[in-house]
């Protein structure tokens, strides 16, 4: 075997053994969210959840407070169409339409979730 080659070699066992280190905290911490009561906006069920806060940089957060995303305010979930989809709320009485990029980010407690 040439030096490239295991160079190569070393380098997908590094990103394999990173890869299955992120998904296994990603499940510990979704794991630790359920415990608490809460959950992602894009694994919510239809229904009305207590919005509780972001898990996103300032800029995003900044404008979900714009539309109406405040703690502690009610959302009624309208649609979800799971991991792949859009999710549709109702905040403050508008309908707003969030991708699942934007959704995950949302953190949510209440009776309703997964």
């Amino acid at each position: 075997m040439s030096v490239l080659g295991s160079i190569k070699g070393f380098l997908n066992n590094w990103k394999r053994s990173l890869t299955l280190r992120s998904i296994r905290s990603k499940k510990a911490f979704n794991k630790c969210l359920i415990y608490n009561g809460l959950s992602n906006l894009n694994e919510a069920k239809v229904g009305t959840h207590i919005f509780v806060g972001t898990l996103c940089d300032e800029k995003l957060a900044h404008r979900l407070l714009e539309m109406g995303f405040v703690p502690e305010e009610k959302i009624a979930v309208l649609a979800n169409s799971g991991r792949s989809g859009s999710v549709i709320v109702k905040v403050k009485g508008a309908k707003i339409a969030l991708s699942n990029k934007i959704a995950k980010n949302i953190l949510l407690k209440g009776k309703n979730l997964q």
